[in-house]
């Protein structure tokens, strides 16, 4: 059994656990690659990262070779709602930022920002057809290339196929989804879902108070429920804390991470009020036709090169639920996999760089020259 850290440093130990009480940012080290903002438009902005390591360096343990020729084709990240877009640029060690820049890629990301209880109003249409819009056009724009691809993490890829079931017209030339949820009826829960299908579609809803302030979900209730999903995981991850105190990276690890799931933003109630009764409910996605705003989204006419992940303990986004997606669209190359990892670890766990971030790069590298 390995030695807790304050039997071998026990002043370093003291030292963190005061610190990390009174004086935690110092411990917070996401979002600390280099960047420029290309774009703003309220709450939304777009950055751009340049090409920036040229030494090798260690990712989880592994060793990056950064290549000094870029591919052709820019990708932009998109965040899901309710996180920060900075789980791209978790930790220099644990950045999909840093990697997929060292592998060849232009790269983009598109910050949603912080919504409050003010942003109520913010719906699927302002991301999609108003922010994901001019997000592809500025990324265009600002690398002078007509195709892009796009890869969207949970509600990230949902709003990426919702784009472009309404708005590609060929410049989406690769998606990749991580753990994106198309069949909502699949996840758990889905048999109660489908008998209250029903029962909604008898009710007459436009007679019912439905104003986005009632639909709401602030950040910090968001964080709870994320954390109902696997709640001895906190348990096990403080000991583990404990155990490494001592250890400076590790606590800038674990804070960083922590971060994550204990800081969100809020989730704005129009969004919350479609996703619950088009998606959650009548699973309207599932057809691969819904409506957003003024636009019809039809993911059965995407065309794009299609990779789709699913997480193999996922507890929030089951396999069928994100693989319901190879069923709808016409695209002639699209790829489904399975990783180890739950909802958060198929993206940015210990395994995540070996399996989603190498196959991402490799299969995009292959498809953007």
């Amino acid at each position: 059994m390995a030695m807790p850290s304050f039997l071998k440093s026990p002043v370093n130990y003291v030292r963190h656990a005061v610190e990390r009480r009174t004086h935690t940012e110092k411990f917070i080290v996401a979002d600390k690659s280099a960047h420029q903002t290309v774009y703003r438009d309220g709450l939304m902005e777009l950055r751009h990262y340049p090409h920036q390591d040229q030494a090798p360096f260690l990712l989880d343990g592994e060793a990056v070779i950064p290549l000094a020729q870029q591919h052709r084709v820019p990708v932009l990240l998109v965040p899901p709602l309710g996180v920060y877009h900075w789980i791209y640029d978790l930790m220099a060690e644990r950045s999909w930022v840093r990697f997929l820049n060292a592998r060849g890629f232009q790269v983009y990301l598109v910050n949603w920002g912080a919504p409050g209880f003010k942003d109520a109003h913010l719906s699927i249409d302002t991301y999609v057809n108003r922010w994901m819009k001019a997000a592809v056009e500025q990324v265009q724009q600002h690398s002078g290339q007509r195709e892009i691809s796009i890869v969207g993490y949970c509600m990230g890829g949902l709003l990426t196929l919702l784009y472009a079931g309404a708005h590609d017209q060929g410049q989406l030339r690769n998606i990749v989804t991580i753990a994106s949820p198309i069949d909502f009826h699949a996840r758990p829960g889905g048999a109660l879902l489908g008998w209250a299908k029903k029962g909604v579609s008898l009710l007459p809803l436009d007679r019912f108070d439905i104003r986005p302030e009632k639909f709401h979900v602030p950040g910090d209730l968001l964080s709870v429920l994320f954390k109902l999903t696997n709640p001895f995981a906190g348990v096990v991850s403080y000991f583990d804390l404990v155990r490494n105190l001592a250890d400076r990276d590790y606590v800038k690890a674990h804070l960083t991470t922590r971060e994550w799931f204990n800081n969100m933003p809020d989730y704005p109630g129009a969004t919350v009020q479609q996703l619950l009764v088009d998606f959650t409910l009548l699973n309207k996605l599932a057809t691969g036709r819904v409506r957003i705003g003024d636009h019809e989204s039809d993911l059965t006419g995407i065309k794009s090169n299609l990779l789709a992940f699913a997480g193999k303990t996922d507890r929030i986004v089951s396999i069928r639920a994100a693989k319901r997606l190879m069923e709808l669209v016409q695209s002639q190359d699209r790829t489904f996999k399975v990783v180890p990892g739950g909802h958060a670890g198929v993206f940015a766990g210990g395994k995540a760089q070996e399996h989603t971030w190498a196959i991402t790069a490799d299969w995009l590298a292959q498809r953007s020259d």
